[in-house]
């Protein structure tokens, strides 16, 4: 029971970690707009959405630590493929996003945001940058990232969709990202305190989260058949080329990379430089109504996912 707690609390730390990349940098404006409306109307009950939204991804996030501890990955592009994993379980096992668009919503948001951003960038290279650089190297980082989000703030600007959500004021912005800063950080905590080289599950949690998935999956698919089958021979051939490499050596694993040491304690107080940076740029945009280039940025993602993958 104790490592079974164990690697719930490293699942549920890693998937925080996910959620904030996924829902909140991202700005996806469903839980950005419930987040708001309650922290403006009752900020207490935030606490307890936050707690089981991010359930939610646990459940999305034990395949990918599963995959990765079980196939020995060592590679980014073997890093990418779990990824993709986590990808098509967020954007499919719940929510019909990947049959909607068959097959460029194979790829976009699983692969070419959730994959590339959620993954390999948040929940990967800003963890092991904790651990490698140094105060000023982590510091830039965390900085760049912030200026990436309140730049990126801008996507959903002048969206057709009679549900669209308006530009966030600053004051909007500045909120939801301390708060959801706040929830990342946690989720840092969690998943460097609790998590080891391996993430060798029991026969009975991959019985329990298969059986869920078995439920969820068929319900979510079936009003897109036949076209939604088409998600089963791709989720088959990235696991088999997982299994391909799992005895690839000369490298740690990812896992080890990230679980061997834990991030010095004062690279979680620099992480509040990202919150820090997005609010102080995101104003900028907003008063000169600048726009990034979203379609622009969602080809080369898109692109960039599909041309790795």
């Amino acid at each position: 029971m104790k490592a079974f707690l164990r690697r719930l609390g490293a699942a549920y730390g890693s998937a925080i970690i996910l959620m904030f990349f996924s829902e909140y940098f991202f700005l996806n404006e469903g839980p950005v707009s419930e987040l708001l409306d309650t922290l403006q109307s009752d900020p207490v009950l935030a606490v307890p959405a936050f707690i089981s939204f991010a359930g939610f991804y646990t459940l999305f996030t034990y395949p990918m630590l599963v995959l990765l501890s079980y196939y020995n990955v060592r590679t980014l592009s073997g890093l990418l493929l779990a990824g993709a994993v986590f990808g098509w379980a967020t954007e499919g096992s719940t929510i019909p996003v990947i049959y909607e668009a068959i097959p460029v919503s194979f790829v976009f948001p699983s692969i070419g945001w959730h994959a590339l951003i959620d993954v390999l960038v948040g929940w990967y290279f800003v963890r092991l940058g904790m651990r490698r650089f140094g105060v000023v190297a982590n510091g830039a980082m965390f900085i760049v990232l912030g200026a990436l989000w309140g730049m990126w703030a801008t996507w959903f600007w002048g969206g057709a969709e009679a549900d669209a959500m308006a530009p966030l004021s600053p004051a909007d912005f500045a909120l939801v990202a301390v708060v959801s800063s706040g929830f990342w950080l946690l989720g840092m905590v969690l998943a460097d305190h609790f998590s080891k080289k391996e993430f060798r599950v029991s026969k009975w949690e991959v019985g329990v989260i298969g059986l869920i998935y078995i439920v969820l999956v068929p319900l979510i698919a079936f009003p897109y058949l036949p076209l939604s089958l088409l998600i089963v021979p791709v989720v088959a051939l990235t696991i088999l080329a997982l299994w391909r490499g799992r005895n690839f050596m000369g490298k740690a694993t990812i896992l080890e990379r990230l679980h061997t040491s834990r991030p010095p304690r004062w690279s979680y107080i620099l992480a509040l430089l990202t919150p820090a940076t997005a609010v102080l740029i995101y104003p900028w945009f907003f008063a000169n109504e600048v726009q990034v280039p979203t379609e622009d940025i969602v080809v080369v993602l898109l692109l960039a996912g599909l041309a790795w993958f």
